[in-house]
């Protein structure tokens, strides 16, 4: 009982209970169960200065604010750590109420882990699909940095060129807008990225790229539409940069630099300065929802009709709102959500739109991630992007059906795989690997004479696979160089289907898992049974080793190191026999589907969801279920809510985020 770990687990309670029993006055507790009863209860009778379970005495900390103890509670809290499975536990009601209570002590300490990408699951999952006396929904003020593919696309729109930030290994990204947000998580994240010294001097440099290109491409076109007129040619070109005509002041001010620069360095300097100012402006690479009008009584005010042209375009757009979005939307009374819809709607069929809903599979599901995952073996037999390319066939053919999409992305047998080109007969021919993919079969275990030279669909056999979750682009993404990754893959399910909560391991915690080659990995991870490791495990083990009927190649199989392979594993304190109804039951619990709506809440708001965003998700759901489930219709509802649409001065901080 002596390991750190251990001893945090085993003295959260008493710690916190001591805390808050001390501060009760400055707690407002709605719930049914107070604090000191809860921990009276439930904790004292093995930290008390009575009974000091392991020699550790926590009588006397009842005034600290020790934020590592009280986090670390919240944590050993939800995950139903404590109290220990051998004494009495509280009801679910009672556990709930002590970590609103917690939550609310360390919301007046100044730490609310639940707005930080990540941690969204921590918010109570019941409180988000109950409906509320009051329907308050709003996002708090913010200005959003430009996302990464936005930056690039609306550079390629300036310089009309589609090649720009592009080599021909890769898709290069700027270095300028690294992404800031943690693994497993959307990339999108309004709170997180900013600019620093660094990343501003790299901005920098990337504009005069940028600026090069529009100077060789596109100065001579403005040069001729403005006739000589310097006005007009400058109005034009800050409008096609910024998305909106310059004011007089603004068009006065962009004048004057230019004829300063003019008479300091010459006219082409001048021209290129000028045209780096518009491209540095805040809007350019900033999206402002600050909200305006008078706020309602919740302190609530809509989306200016440009703040709202921004927001709603790059919903559907990674390249931003078009013209005929601008005009339509300054047009629309925000209050008429039906006049709202019937605006959208169009864009929901878009191939954009179709490309925004498959970023956020690649994030939700994480398979792209396959493509990272080196593999000491004949690279013949192994082409991780190709199997993601299948995959997204995969995805976007359920999206194009849009019926029943949740479901359908987690139980579909109908699988998209590429032809092995110039393979021909019965017999595999030796060919060049270059040319043409002679292996490919096996990664999904079909016969070589079944998988043609062209691409088709294929149903596959109902025992083997069922579902993204048995792709072996997603297989392969949740394992390593030389084995399966069942730890991480029941991590996924966990925190993607179950909402639930996992601690990244201590870090005086060895994570290794034994490196005995006669073991099979279920073996192997007899390690996580350890009293320091468990706590945390037996919320992970169960939920990934049933995908262990897959190799570390995805690749179907019945025997693990000469020995039968066991797939068995548990949901919700139920025995499941494997991957194929394990996943079907993931597919068909009402729980799983609300936690996949909050992901996609997450995806499209840039944040996680609060209890005041409970209307939305409800009304999400409800949209999803009576439009037998469309994705498209669900996202309709989404952008169209209040949590959408509304902007309030940020409760936190009392000023706009």
């Amino acid at each position: 009982m002596n390991h750190p770990t251990c001893w945090l687990s085993l003295s959260l309670f008493p710690t916190l209970a001591l805390t808050v029993v001390g501060l009760m006055g400055s707690l407002a507790l709605a719930d049914e169960v107070s604090v000191q009863r809860y921990v009276t209860r439930y904790c004292l009778d093995c930290h008390s200065s009575d009974a000091p379970e392991g020699d550790i005495d926590l009588s006397q900390l009842h005034q600290t604010k020790d934020v590592a103890i009280l986090f670390g509670a919240y944590d050993q809290t939800a995950l139903h750590n404590m109290p220990p499975e051998e004494t009495e536990q509280p009801s679910a009601k009672e556990r709930a109420a002590f970590i609103r209570s917690l939550d609310g002590y360390l919301k007046t300490l100044g730490h609310d882990r639940t707005r930080q990408p990540g941690n969204g699951n921590l918010v109570d999952h019941a409180l988000l699909f109950t409906e509320p006396a009051e329907r308050k929904a709003a996002t708090p003020s913010r200005i959003w940095r430009l996302d990464v593919d936005s930056f690039v696309q609306r550079a390629r729109a300036i310089t009309n060129q589609q090649n720009l930030f592009y080599d021909n290994r890769n898709n290069a990204k700027p270095v300028s807008f690294p992404y800031q947000t943690p693994d497993h998580t959307f990339l999108d994240f309004a709170s997180v990225h900013a600019f620093d010294n660094s990343t501003t001097e790299m901005l920098l440099l990337e504009t005069d790229l940028i600026v090069d290109q529009f100077m060789t491409r596109q100065w001579k076109r403005y040069e001729k539409q403005s006739r000589g007129d310097a006005s007009r040619q400058w109005r034009s070109i800050f409008a096609a940069i910024t998305g909106q005509p310059p004011s007089a002041e603004q068009l006065e001010s962009l004048l004057e630099l230019h004829a300063r620069s003019q008479a300091d360095l010459g006219e082409a300097v001048a021209h290129r300065i000028t045209v780096k100012a518009i491209l540095l402006r805040p809007n350019v690479l900033f999206r402002f929802e600050l909200g305006a009008g008078e706020p309602d009584q919740h302190g609530r005010r809509y989306l200016s009709a440009d703040e709202a042209t921004v927001a709603l375009g790059y919903a559907v757009d990674v390249a931003g709102p078009d013209t005929q979005l601008a005009g339509a939307l300054k047009q629309c009374d925000l209050n008429d959500r039906e006049q709202l819809r019937a605006i959208l709607r169009p864009y929901l069929e878009t191939d954009a739109m179709q490309a925004r809903l498959l970023r956020f599979a690649h994030e939700y599901f994480e398979y792209p991630r396959a493509e990272e995952v080196f593999k000491d073996a004949d690279k013949r037999d192994y082409h991780p992007q190709r199997l993601v390319e299948d995959a997204d066939q995969f995805i976007v053919k359920i999206l194009d059906q849009d019926r029943d999409v949740f479901r359908q992305w987690l139980t579909s047998r109908e699988y998209y795989i590429r032809g092995m080109f110039n393979y021909t007969g019965t017999k595999i021919a030796p060919i060049r690997w270059e040319n043409g993919y002679k292996d490919y079969h096996r990664n999904f275990n079909l016969p070589p004479d079944q998988v043609g030279k062209l691409p088709a669909w294929f149903a596959m056999p109902e025992n083997e696979r069922a579902g993204i979750l048995t792709h072996p682009a997603w297989l392969l993404a949740f394992s390593d160089n030389e084995k399966n990754q069942a730890i991480q893959r029941g991590r996924w399910v966990t925190t993607k289907l179950l909402g639930g909560v996992v601690p990244d391991a201590p870090v005086e915690v060895d994570a290794r898992l034994p490196e005995d080659d006669s073991l099979t990995l279920r073996e192997k991870m007899h390690v996580t049974k350890a009293s320091e490791c468990i706590h945390c495990h037996r919320h992970m083990d169960p939920l990934g080793l049933p995908f262990e009927q897959y190799d570390l190649f995805g690749q179907f199989r019945t025997e693990e190191k000469e020995k039968p392979v066991v797939t068995t594993g548990k949901l919700w304190d139920n025995k499941v026999t494997g991957p194929i109804p394990y996943v079907t039951k993931l597919a068909e619990s009402r729980q799983t589907k609300q936690v996949f709506l909050r992901h996609l809440f997450r995806f499209f708001m840039g944040r996680n969801e609060t209890t005041d965003d409970a209307p939305t998700l409800i009304d999400m759901e409800a949209a999803y279920d009576e439009s037998n489930g469309s994705l498209k219709a669900t996202v309709l509802s989404l952008l169209t809510s209040d949590s959408f649409l509304y902007r309030t001065i940020d409760s936190a901080t009392g000023t706009a985020s």
